[in-house]
């Protein structure tokens, strides 16, 4: 029975999500039940698999400095060209050539039909206001370059994504440390827990063959 009468969310997404739900409620029951049988081997199979990946240092390379902002001002004529001609050939394409409706056509089911022109013309707001925040820009850069000094000593800042997610690298494993010290327990729920997923998802496949 379609849910929301759209193809791609009713006969794509939806069967893919609980086909998901089922393989993994299929693994889990077997995983919860080995727990309960043999939680000490099940230990020693899956104790390898738990390691920590450091997300600092994964982005390390991202911290790095790249000033672009020479380059720019060598040839701010011709970068001040391009956005003024790029954000006015924008504007144009978007205001007289792009009907929201015919795009919302693409993508909206008929009974959410009042959504979809909006969001697309929303869009088109958005790019409309960025393009015309881009030929400010171009305008500034070309014409008006001690203001264009003035507002980067105010805006130029550098912000360490590796002290904003800093907190990430802490481990934290009471579930896994519950696991160790219950394992009969820990399993039989979790093996319940995923009957009752499978059987819900199976229950919901068939329904919708």
């Amino acid at each position: 029975m379609p849910l929301l009468h759209n193809y791609v969310v009713d006969e794509i997404l939806v069967p893919v999500v609980f086909l998901f739900l089922l393989v993994s409620g299929i693994f889990a029951i077997g995983f919860g039940i080995g727990l309960v049988v043999f939680g000490d081997r099940i230990f020693r199979k899956f104790g390898p698999m738990n390691r920590w990946i450091s997300v600092r240092e994964n982005i390390k390379p991202m911290e790095a400095v790249h000033d672009i902002e020479p380059f720019i001002h060598k040839y701010r004529r011709q970068f001040s060209a391009l956005f003024i001609i790029g954000g006015a050939f924008t504007i144009f394409m978007l205001a007289e050539k792009v009907d929201a409706a015919a795009v919302a056509s693409l993508f909206s089911a008929s009974k959410f039909s009042f959504i979809g022109p909006w969001v697309a013309q929303s869009l088109a707001t958005f790019l409309i206001a960025g393009s015309v925040l881009a030929i400010v820009i171009g305008i500034i850069l070309g014409f008006a370059p001690r203001v264009l000094a003035t507002l980067e000593l105010r805006t130029n800042h550098w912000y360490s994504s590796r002290q904003i997610i800093k907190g990430a690298d802490t481990m934290h494993l009471p579930l896994d440390r519950w696991f160790e010290s219950s394992p009969r327990l820990a399993g039989g729920i979790l093996a319940v827990a995923a009957l009752v997923l499978t059987v819900s998802s199976a229950i919901v496949l068939m329904g919708r063959g």
